[in-house]
């Protein structure tokens, strides 16, 4: 399990796009899923992405090698809650590469995320 702390002490980088629910671009700011892979060592190519409501996603690995997929607890400076998509949401970069602004990434998006797991190991 990762702590806020622990999150946080984790490399930082912005990101600004615009997303299917929310109006204009912000800037989100978060850990790079490619980051978090290397760090807990992950061997699948894929990730669950697990929300608090037990909504679920399989992100590819790949999309985090070829794309700044981010796990974003702040947006415009201020920390994701639960009421705007928090405490993590994963933001694909769709202001940057207009090939991701569909229905397939957009579901890989998951808000108000509690854990990323793969077959072979769980980071919550």
């Amino acid at each position: 399990m990762l702590t806020r702390a622990e999150f946080e002490a984790l490399p930082q980088i912005e990101v600004k796009t615009q997303t299917p629910w929310t109006e204009g671009v912000h800037t989100y700011r978060g850990v790079l899923l490619r980051d978090l892979v290397k760090m807990y060592g992950l061997t699948s190519t894929e990730v669950k992405a697990v929300a608090i409501n037990d909504y679920w996603a399989a992100v590819p690995l790949e999309d985090g090698d070829k794309y700044s997929v981010l796990l974003a607890d702040e947006q415009d400076g201020k920390a994701l809650t639960l009421r705007n998509k928090g405490p993590i949401w994963i933001i694909y970069p769709l202001s940057d590469h207009p090939e991701l602004n569909k229905e397939l990434y957009h579901s890989r998006m998951v808000w108000q995320l509690t854990a990323i797991e793969s077959k072979y190991d769980a980071a919550r």
